[in-house]
């Protein structure tokens, strides 16, 4: 064989395989402000008398509130996965059951969580847990 045969033979291999090879674009973060509805660890996603568990994502940063404490910190899209950095939280005291809702709510943030936009809902969800959030009216709408 060649030297011409055996070059063209090896650039339409590589021409083959680059073609079959898949390069997959980031799910992009649904930014913007999000208030929980339901979840996994507490029905109708808040509790009598408290605020509403909240999540905002703007520009690779994340913040959440539970009710009782707020963090903060950064946030990427990886693999259809919310990647969190961890959280700067502020340290409160939370009376229970509040202080058990805010352990898993911040936990799931931080545990990698697979993220799906469904309309105006997005979807949290790892082992066993999981969050369905709204998005929030804007300041000027409520």
């Amino acid at each position: 064989m060649s030297t011409f045969s055996r070059c063209a033979r090896s650039a339409l291999a590589a021409a083959l395989l680059t073609s079959c090879a898949t390069v997959d674009k980031p799910i992009p973060l649904p930014e913007g402000s999000w208030e929980l509805t339901t979840s996994s660890f507490i029905d109708g996603g808040r509790m009598p008398g408290l605020p509403r568990a909240t999540l905002q994502l703007d520009k690779g940063r994340i913040s959440a509130f539970s009710g009782c404490n707020s963090g903060s910190g950064s946030v990427e899209s990886i693999d259809g996965r919310m990647t969190v950095s961890p959280l700067a939280t502020t340290r409160r005291a939370c009376p229970e059951p509040l202080g058990a809702f805010e352990g898993r709510y911040f936990k799931l943030l931080g545990s990698r969580p697979y993220f799906r936009v469904e309309g105006d809902q997005l979807i949290l969800s790892a082992g066993d847990d999981s969050a369905r959030f709204r998005r929030a009216a804007a300041a000027g709408n409520r």
